[in-house]
């Protein structure tokens, strides 16, 4: 089994081989302990148990969930407050929040206009939304969306050992910079940071494969760095 131990050993040692290197996840928790304080009325979007955000309970003035599925995790919550509902249809007053968190959520969305449109209603002016997502102009995400949704749960299950019941099906289509500019088009939203952030651990099973997903990653670099898996990006409202 490719278990997320053995493949966050395998981020580790690309850290030692590539000097500067940093994962997708280290930077985006470092942007979220940024944009966090006292004041923050924090909205985490498809929030999961909200394992991602629990560390600003008590650091956020307010820290909500919302997902589509909270009443199928409702015992494994992580944070106090997680109402269910669609993100195209936020139960939220306009000018709610100050900060939106949206981790691996933008790949499920079959109409990210209308999620970027309540996104920009729900915040404050100033208040941002940031996001973790999978490029889908990366090879790894290719080999990923030939795999039908049904089929990719049991193959997740078979070689990662790990479940993936709440899964929405993907759909890919705010999953490149021009996708999400084109989804916030008349909005107040803005784009204030946008990362393209490479990992080559996603198909590094063994030895071999670790040392040519290297190879891969360098080739990345030098001819098509918007080509790298992960997007974080941070757009603020005006």
């Amino acid at each position: 089994m490719y278990t997320l131990d053995r493949q966050e050993r395998m981020r580790a040692r690309y850290k030692q081989i590539k000097a500067g290197y940093r994962p997708a996840l280290e930077i985006y928790d470092e942007l979220l302990d940024n944009l966090v304080d006292a004041d923050t009325l924090l909205l985490d979007a498809g929030c999961g148990p909200g394992g991602l955000v629990k560390g600003m309970v008590g650091r956020a003035r307010r820290v909500t969930g919302v997902d589509r599925y909270v009443s199928a995790f409702a015992e494994q919550l992580e944070i106090p407050e997680a109402v269910e509902a669609d993100l195209s249809a936020l139960p939220f007053a306009d000018n709610s929040f100050t900060l939106i968190t949206c981790s691996w959520v933008l790949e499920h969305l079959p109409d990210p206009a209308a999620v970027f449109s309540e996104f920009s209603r729900v915040l404050k002016p100033g208040g941002r939304v940031m996001f973790i997502t999978p490029n889908k102009g990366n090879y790894a995400v290719w080999l990923r969306r030939l795999v039908p949704s049904a089929i990719s749960q049991r193959i997740v299950h078979a070689i990662y050992a790990r479940d993936e019941h709440f899964i929405n099906p993907t759909y890919y289509r705010a999953n490149s910079q021009r996708d999400i500019d084109a989804a916030v088009r008349g909005t107040a939203l803005r784009p204030v940071r946008f990362d393209h952030i490479s990992d080559p651990s996603y198909l590094a099973f063994n030895e071999i494969l670790f040392r040519v997903s290297i190879v891969i990653e360098a080739l990345i670099d030098r001819f098509n760095p918007r080509s790298r898996v992960h997007l974080v990006g941070i757009y603020q409202k005006r």
